[in-house]
């Protein structure tokens, strides 16, 4: 599956993309969308891409529907699930140049029952450059709202987490750690 991997995260971004498609309101992320699509789907190697449809069929990560006569693909429960996955591994925080003097802050409240996830959820800050402000309290001093959102989805948390967005009195401590 090595040979695959470029591939696959392609034809994953194309069927995702494709999900995000249908809830963009706005004509020009729509037409970014396809843009991007487009790009993406001219930069594959066509043979690779049919051998691959084949292997994520078999493993019921797509399904094909034959539908008057023309095919279409769609990722299955599963096959968004591995799609999420490969996306919160690429997830990177932009850094701006100027800093807005605003903190952001991840709070959570996670039960007991759900502990192997919250202690993912607290590796996957730390593993994103957030500061642990408290155990269940992460910093961030810029904006990733959008990226949170991702995680918090992917984990299933949205009752149990909050995204923040707030100066505080005194953050020397935060400043030296962020280097800003």
């Amino acid at each position: 599956m090595a040979k695959y991997g470029k591939l696959a995260m392609q034809m994953f971004s194309l069927l995702a993309a494709g999900l995000v498609l249908g809830y963009a309101r706005d004509k020009r992320t729509r037409n970014e969308l396809l843009k991007e699509c487009d790009k993406i789907w001219l930069s594959m190697d066509q043979n690779l891409l049919f051998e691959l449809v084949r292997r994520f069929k078999f493993n019921k990560l797509i399904s094909i529907d034959d539908i008057k006569g023309k095919k279409y693909i769609k990722l299955s429960e599963r096959g968004r699930r591995k799609a999420l996955e490969m996306e919160l591994g690429n997830i990177k925080l932009n850094v701006p140049k100027r800093w807005d003097k605003k903190w952001r802050f991840v709070v959570f409240d996670i039960p007991e029952p759900k502990r192997k996830i919250r202690d993912a959820l607290r590796r996957r800050l730390k593993a994103l450059g957030f500061c642990e402000f408290q155990k269940s309290v992460f910093a961030f001093p810029y904006p990733c709202e959008k990226e949170i959102n991702m995680i918090i989805n992917f984990f299933g948390l949205r009752e149990n987490v909050r995204y923040l967005n707030s100066s505080i009195s005194y953050d020397a401590d935060l400043r030296k750690y962020f280097k800003i």
